[in-house]
């Protein structure tokens, strides 16, 4: 019954597995798991040379040293603009929202700049002010000298890690493509136009779609920096020739340094760097695209349900455990294998530690049942005499060192030989388990063992158990046996019965094991030879009795 119930359960744990991962992967419990395992892919994926037409321009300190403090004058950002009129794209992400104080006409410069240019793209973000979520743009007379906005909006994660990003979004509607998408768009000659400004409305959100994770990976970068000041005085047009250039802050101060999965000594990357990484994605087709979630949630179940069924079916038991590690790694190796050959991010970690966790869980499982099978007696249930040798061994030390008495009771069914031979071997087994559950019964308090101890031979073992509490117990035993009424026509009694033999003592330096088995043993034989269906106290030799009265005497003085 027992092995039938085990069974029934572990035929449920694929499905139970499969609608927890389900769970989990649904509910982003441990999605920073996920967030783990991406970073470790992401900093082990090394990129090739960094491409030669992809440039940022940096405002690094370098710059602020020779230019002088920011901001700068528009002037410098037109003559730039001018030298990069042989770029085929150029991605300006610094933000002119408001007007020149001291040269209102140099906004009006660096706009026809840009119209000459032809090819330059501006950034768009959300903005809270008092309250009031608001779409930041460049300068109007600015922004319609651009070639196209792009929304700069980087989502944190809840790690506080950017790895993501949507590739359209705006306030009320996504109307804008990302910067790094804009920026493609304007090198390949697809202009996108550019909606008109969108007033602030209350209630209005900043909206998104098509999600896609930044291209991190480690080694060189992408691309090739320069520093403003050598892109404005030292270096010549031609080499920003066929080049997209990407213009934004870098130095410590002046701009966001955000955390990202390969930010060097968690220092972060400036918005300029992520955008760059994004642009090289783009332009090789590496853009990474997460697996819708309901798909991730299916195939993490179905994973789950069908390799914690497979497995624990086909792996041998010494195996296990291996087999489940394995299993594991597989799909940690195959949620790499889609990101860096299919550009798809499918997560993982959670489907890999469920089914190592379930593999422990039944390896364990495992070893217990084989530990229960070595010192269970398989037809009655009862511990077998292994564990009863173990355990008396450790309770007589015990006892003998505590000073406190323990009793071993040994039971025989009486004419069990005329049962088996009147009803039958089936019988005699069926009469056996009645009794070892009637000893279940009986002996279930802590400190109280029960066992088989061979053919129609029974132990109990009592720590702590004084002479009366064991003649008690075992005389309460007897009792509720013949309360049950089994019939045994070959008794003369006419129903099942059992003789006793009860040794209780604090074990002295001379008692061993043996020797209060042996004790237990000829106490039985005198409940036999007196009757049978009792309980007899072995009582010790005239001498022994003495010596032994004379030793507790000496203890207790």
């Amino acid at each position: 019954m027992r092995s039938t119930q085990i069974s029934r359960y572990s035929r449920g744990i694929p499905l139970l597995l499969a609608l927890l991962g389900l769970l989990l992967i649904a509910s982003q419990l441990l999605g920073r798991l996920d967030f783990w395992l991406y970073d470790s892919l992401t900093r082990a994926n090394p990129l090739h040379a960094p491409d030669q037409n992809l440039i940022v321009i940096a405002i690094d300190e370098k710059s602020l040293s020779e230019l002088g403090r920011w901001p700068w004058p528009r002037a410098y950002h037109a003559q730039l603009l001018d030298k990069l009129g042989g770029a085929s794209a150029v991605g300006f992400d610094i933000a002119i929202a408001e007007p020149s104080r001291d040269h209102p006409e140099a906004d009006k410069h660096l706009a026809e700049a840009i119209r000459r240019n032809g090819k330059v793209v501006g950034p768009v973000f959300p903005e809270l002010q008092a309250g009031q979520l608001l779409e930041t743009r460049p300068l109007p007379p600015i922004a319609s000298a651009m070639a196209a906005l792009g929304h700069t909006d980087y989502e944190r994660d809840e790690d506080g890690t950017i790895r993501r990003v949507y590739l359209r979004a705006g306030l009320g509607a996504p109307r804008y493509p990302s910067f790094a998408a804009a920026v493609c768009a304007v090198a390949n000659g697809q202009k996108e136009a550019i909606p008109p400004a969108q007033p602030p409305r209350p209630g209005q959100a900043w909206q998104r779609r098509d999600l896609v994770m930044v291209p991190f990976s480690s080694g060189p970068k992408p691309f090739h920096t320069v520093s403003y000041s050598d892109a404005l005085s030292r270096l010549p047009p031609s080499f920003f020739e066929d080049s997209i250039v990407l213009i934004g802050v870098t130095a410590n101060g002046l701009g966001n340094q955000q955390p990202t999965p390969v930010s060097a000594n968690n220092t972060g990357m400036s918005g300029v760097g992520i955008d760059a990484y994004m642009v090289h994605g783009l332009l090789t087709h590496q853009q990474i695209r997460p697996m819708p979630l309901p798909l991730e949630c299916l195939l993490g179940a179905l994973l789950l349900g069908l390799g914690d069924w497979l497995l624990s079916r086909r792996v041998r038991a010494r195996s296990l455990l291996a087999g489940y590690a394995l299993a594991s790694g597989a799909v940690l190796l195959s949620s790499a294998a889609l990101l860096y050959f299919a550009s798809i991010w499918a997560g993982g970690s959670v489907v890999a530690i469920l089914l190592l966790l379930s593999g422990t869980l039944r390896y364990v499982s495992g070893q217990a049942q084989l530990f229960s099978l070595a010192f269970t007696d398989g037809l009655t249930r009862l511990y077998n005499r292994r564990h009863f040798d173990e355990v008396f061994g450790h309770a007589v030390e015990q006892s003998r060192q505590k000073r406190k008495p323990l009793a071993l009771l040994i039971l025989d069914i009486d004419h069990f030989k005329k049962y088996n031979d009147h009803y039958g071997h089936y019988a005699g087994d069926e009469a056996l388990q009645k009794v070892a559950r009637a000893l279940k019964d009986c002996f279930r308090q802590k400190g109280q063992l029960a066992t088989r101890l061979g053919g129609e031979e029974f132990g109990v073992l009592l720590t702590p158990g004084d002479a009366p509490q064991a003649l008690s117990a075992a005389e309460r035993f007897l009792g509720h046996l013949a309360a049950l009424e089994l019939p045994h026509s070959a008794s003369p009694l006419g129903k099942v019965s059992c003789s006793i033999g009860v040794r209780a003592c604090i074990p002295g330096p001379a008692d061993s094991t043996r020797t209060l088995f042996e004790q237990a043993d000829q106490a039985l034989y005198e409940a036999k030879r007196g009757g049978r269906n009792r309980a007899s106290l072995y009582s010790l030799p005239d001498a022994d009795a003495k010596k032994s009265a004379d030793d507790a005497s000496a203890r207790l003085d």
